[in-house]
């Protein structure tokens, strides 16, 4: 299940640029679907390199006195589109996935880590991440601000509490084992909970550090993104 929602996520965002981005990008870019074992975070990566390459070519043509006011434009627009997008996955997580994990209702979690499909169904989970690599993109122009790098390092954090809860809704670790086959550990119900406990901590960390860094700053044209209590 990990590899299909690393592949999912990592292809929405490159199906679905910055508007400012809409250019073909290059089909090396995108030929190779994430091996399977790759982690999230090699995945977040690989997809920030290429949000980053296609913006940088797409601001490439853009006159430099056009340059801060196409920025603006373009980031409200980015706004309007992602910012709903991440609120959405802000409240599941602060919300019914805390209900979920206390609860123990280890199906509902994985409903909520299913892969995007095509005509965009998936868990609220899965829809998470794309949203939130492209509103951090939106603060960047020819070269990767240091604001978008930051935010983005906060998606890996996050991107890694979803890895350890996909672990404890699964209920089995994989072990070492012979070149990674085999020696799956099953986990009991303890261990789970706390595994699912300690996943959602660290995404509520990663959350807010996201938020608190794109709102650094973002000026009185933009309503600031609420963290989690």
């Amino acid at each position: 299940m990990a590899s299909a929602l690393i592949f999912t996520a990592t292809s929405l965002a490159l199906v679905e640029p910055p508007l400012l981005a809409r250019q073909p990008m290059a089909a090396s870019a995108c030929a190779q679907p994430p091996a399977l074992g790759a982690s999230l975070t090699d995945v977040a990566m690989g997809r920030r390199a290429l949000l980053s390459a296609a913006a940088a070519t797409a601001l490439g043509a853009i006159p430099t006195a056009a340059l801060a006011e196409s920025t603006l434009i373009t980031r409200q627009q980015s706004y309007t589109r992602y910012v709903p997008r991440i609120e959405r996955g802000r409240d599941y997580w602060a919300g019914k996935l805390r209900k979920d994990i206390a609860s123990s209702d280890w199906a509902a979690i994985s409903k909520e880590l299913e892969p995007v499909g095509k005509k965009d169904k998936g868990g609220a989970i899965s829809k998470i991440f794309s949203p939130m690599g492209l509103w951090a993109s939106s603060f960047s122009s020819k070269t990767i601000s240091e604001k978008t790098q930051a935010m983005n390092a906060a998606v890996d954090e996050l991107a890694e509490a979803v890895a350890t809860l996909e672990i404890a809704a699964e209920g089995k670790e994989k072990g070492g084992g012979f070149f990674g086959f085999g020696g799956n550990k099953k986990l009991d119900e303890g261990s789970r909970v706390k595994l699912a406990q300690a996943a959602y901590k660290k995404g509520v960390n990663a959350f807010n550090k996201y938020i608190e860094i794109g709102n650094d700053g973002l000026g009185t044209s933009f309503a600031p993104i609420d963290t989690i209590d």
